[in-house]
């Protein structure tokens, strides 16, 4: 067969294609799973009608100096669309001396690495317009390098009010990637370090995605952004591992 004729181009094609296959059939069967860079429990995780979903749940904490918590239930959407295999963490924490209200989450994969997505779909998918994006580092003196770096969204909506006119609420989102040892506010970052542990060390890092999410005033982004920040460094201790020196 000539080498440059359509048939022998063909053969050759096939035959890379198959070889690639064949490789990520063999990775896939000497892949095993990482150790998760936060913590889980045999704590349930329910629905919105108190049914259990999960036996497992990484476990927020339910008591932090200056709020009201409860335990936050995971939507039907979550539940159909994201894999059997997640494992979720939620808490509502609301300051006893402000308005502020933060929804906490943490999605964890094991797996099935769909668990995870880009963190804009949540917000626009749930009808609010992304603003703002930036990356911001979060002094914090117990954490490797003196500080957390994660992504900062501030977002709008506009909803009906109960006067019948149209109103404008705004909202800080603020969120990070964790897995053994690894931790990055970039989903890009996380995507290639993924890829790049499973084909150089056969292992598929159980990342976890960690959000927190509260709404706000209008041109109160800032202050809201600092009250998250008090926040997160009094709760993540207590459920990440990762980048903690002293665990």
């Amino acid at each position: 067969m000539n080498a440059s004729s359509p048939m022998f181009v063909a053969a050759v094609s096939l035959l890379l294609i198959g070889g690639g296959w064949g490789a990520l059939l063999r990775v896939k069967a000497r892949q095993h799973s990482g150790i998760p860079g936060v913590r889980t429990a045999p704590i349930p995780t329910r629905d919105k009608a108190g049914t259990i979903v999960r036996s497992q749940s990484v476990p927020l904490p339910n008591s932090v100096p200056g709020y009201l918590t409860k335990q936050g239930e995971i939507d039907d959407t979550e539940i159909s669309t994201l894999p059997p295999d997640t494992t979720f963490g939620r808490m509502v924490y609301e300051s006893v001396s402000s308005p502020l209200a933060v929804q906490a989450t943490v999605i964890l994969m094991d797996a099935d690495r769909t668990s995870i997505h880009q963190p804009e779909f949540c917000l626009t998918g749930n009808g609010w317009r992304i603003l703002n994006r930036s990356t911001r580092r979060i002094p914090f003196d117990r954490f490797a390098g003196g500080g957390l770096e994660v992504r900062r969204f501030d977002s709008r909506t506009k909803y009906l009010g109960d006067d019948g006119r149209d109103h404008e609420s705004a909202s800080v989102y603020v969120f990070w990637f964790v897995a053994d040892h690894q931790w990055t506010a970039s989903h890009w970052t996380r995507t290639w370090w993924m890829t790049r542990d499973l084909l150089s060390e056969n292992v598929l890092q159980r990342w976890a995605y960690v959000s927190y999410f509260a709404p706000c005033v209008p041109g109160n982004e800032d202050a809201t952004y600092e009250q998250l920040c008090d926040l997160i460094r009094s709760t993540i201790p207590e459920f990440q591992i990762a980048g903690f020196q002293d665990r």
